[in-house]
């Protein structure tokens, strides 16, 4: 009797240890068919970008909590990974931090407000770039050595502040055909409005210059952000605008070569101001448990020093249908187009130049 007592008082030290700790995440998984026009098709099992994470909060009185989060992404496919997916403990936001009736206040491996708050105009799952509008998306991440703050909401007004301090001095690789933002300073900021399902989003970021090697000038990046829509009623429209200036890499001809010089360009031009501006429109109507939608976005040709160059812009389209399982899981299928103006091989899919991807995809999200 004793022993039992003994063993049922060890048993659940755990449960009050850990009692405060929130366990979340999510599992994403897909088979996608992807065709690089005059290169490769290639059937993918990929993960779309798993994740787990460990959270809680500690009551200080008056108001004021302690918060601490530790997130990690991960693939379910088998495949190494870097960056934010690569299973390296915290590798997605990490912090702590404090809250209270005044904001809250965080510091760490934290999202930006794109990653955190936006991105309403991409609602899909995938890893290909003909299946999300990752280029109008690109940049929306975490910031290492950051500090944030976010305000309370007030009358449907909200704002967030994020600094990232600059401690990485490589600046561009050795062979300058690749920028390396990992020293750059951060200002970020995030205003976002909601009320009666209307939204209104917009957020400005500023990247000072690399430290450059090689006798290389770079640019400060200024990248402005701007999503509003309507959802509610079972109704679902959201509108996106960008405006980047900067170094080649504010472009998404830039994102889309695979980060390296785009279609146009030569290492000459790395010290020029390059200039984009792109356009998204994302639709939705809820059915039930279906949800079919459809997304369109372009760029306007690139500017180098204020002169266009012609033939630079992309369009892409997709359409697709999520169907609920659960509260908790969701199926879905899309089909997608990205292709660039004037038949440059300037995108890169399935380790080939392309000028058109075309791909189609199933997937199941999972979250707890």
């Amino acid at each position: 009797m004793k022993k039992s007592l003994i063993a049922l008082m060890v048993a659940t030290l755990p449960a009050a240890a850990f009692a405060d700790v929130t366990v979340f995440g999510t599992i994403k998984g897909g088979v996608e068919y992807v065709d690089s026009s005059k290169g490769t098709k290639q059937t993918n099992i990929d993960d779309l970008g798993s994740r787990i994470g460990f959270k809680g909060n500690e009551d200080l009185g008056n108001g004021l909590k302690a918060i601490w989060q530790v997130e990690t992404g991960f693939g379910i496919d088998g495949q190494s990974r870097t960056g934010e997916s690569s299973g390296t403990f915290a590798s997605r936001e990490s912090f702590v931090g404090l809250s209270s009736n005044f904001g809250t206040f965080r510091l760490g491996h934290l999202a930006n407000y794109g990653e955190s708050d936006m991105a309403q105009v991409n609602p899909w799952e995938s890893s290909s770039n003909a299946l999300q509008l990752n280029a109008f998306t690109r940049g929306d991440g975490y910031v290492k050595n950051a500090v944030r703050f976010d305000t309370p909401e007030f009358a449907g007004f909200q704002a967030a502040f994020l600094y990232g301090t600059k401690e990485d001095k490589r600046g561009f690789d050795s062979t300058a055909n690749a920028v390396q933002n990992n020293d750059r300073e951060t200002y970020n900021l995030g205003l976002s409005y909601e009320n009666s399902g209307f939204f209104g989003k917009y957020q400005f970021i500023h990247e000072s210059p690399i430290v450059a090697g090689l006798n290389v000038n770079t640019k400060a990046n200024n990248k402005h952000r701007i999503e509003a829509g309507y959802n509610a009623n079972n109704i679902f429209v959201a509108l996106g605008y960008r405006n980047d200036k900067g170094d080649v890499s504010v472009t998404p001809q830039y994102f889309l070569a695979d980060k390296k010089l785009p279609a146009g360009t030569t290492a000459a031009d790395l010290g020029s101001k390059f200039e984009s501006q792109e356009y998204a429109l994302t639709a939705g109507y809820q059915i039930g448990a279906f949800m079919p939608k459809f997304t369109y976005a372009q760029s306007k040709d690139a500017k180098i020093d204020g002169v266009k160059v012609d033939n630079s812009g992309y369009k892409q389209y997709l359409l697709g249908v999520d169907y609920s399982l659960s509260k908790r899981t969701v199926v879905g299928a899309q089909y997608g187009e990205i292709k660039m103006d004037g038949n440059a091989k300037s995108m890169v899919s399935n380790g080939v130049n392309t000028d058109k991807i075309k791909a189609f995809g199933l997937n199941v999200v999972h979250k707890f």
